[in-house]
């Protein structure tokens, strides 16, 4: 009986590097999360404004109507990040867009609405709606890039 000669593996095989980038599974779970979390709040904040806007500036002064919209906005991001989860390669720069919003949101609610001034409430909602969710949307923006960066390359071009 004769001994086959060893066969060599293939050089996708051999180097981790080779392997094709894809959008994984968390992200696309993180997303969806990130979706019905802010699909809940958006809804709070849209059907009970005077709620929220008592709670997070602990006064009973009147709700200005931003305060609706702002929650439309926020109904309409948990939309968005389902739509991403569902189709993350056609709909990827929903990710930068809402590390956009979480960022220009925050500033900008903490300026129009709260007039500079801070309350527990608010704190808690800053860290809860925007910050918190800085750090995963930004990891899924870098993959996302590096997703399409090789697509790009290995592409035939038409």
């Amino acid at each position: 009986m004769e001994e086959s000669p060893p066969q060599q593996e293939s050089p996708l095989r051999q180097s981790p590097s080779y392997l094709p980038l894809r959008v994984e599974p968390w992200m696309r779970g993180l997303l969806l999360l990130a979706g019905a979390y802010n699909i809940g709040w958006g809804a709070f904040i849209y059907y009970l404004p005077a709620s929220f806007y008592q709670w997070v500036t602990e006064s009973t002064s009147t709700v200005p109507a931003l305060i609706k919209w702002q929650g439309a906005g926020v109904l309409l991001f948990g939309v968005v990040y389902v739509v991403g989860a569902v189709y993350p390669r056609r709909f990827w720069w929903i990710v930068p867009l809402g590390i956009l919003s979480k960022t220009v949101g925050a500033i900008g609610f903490y300026y129009i609405v709260m007039h500079q001034s801070i309350t527990r409430p608010y704190l808690f909602h800053l860290i809860m709606n925007d910050l918190v969710w800085l750090i995963p949307l930004t990891i899924i923006f870098v993959r996302m890039l590096q997703v399409r960066k090789q697509q790009a390359i290995h592409e035939p071009v038409a």
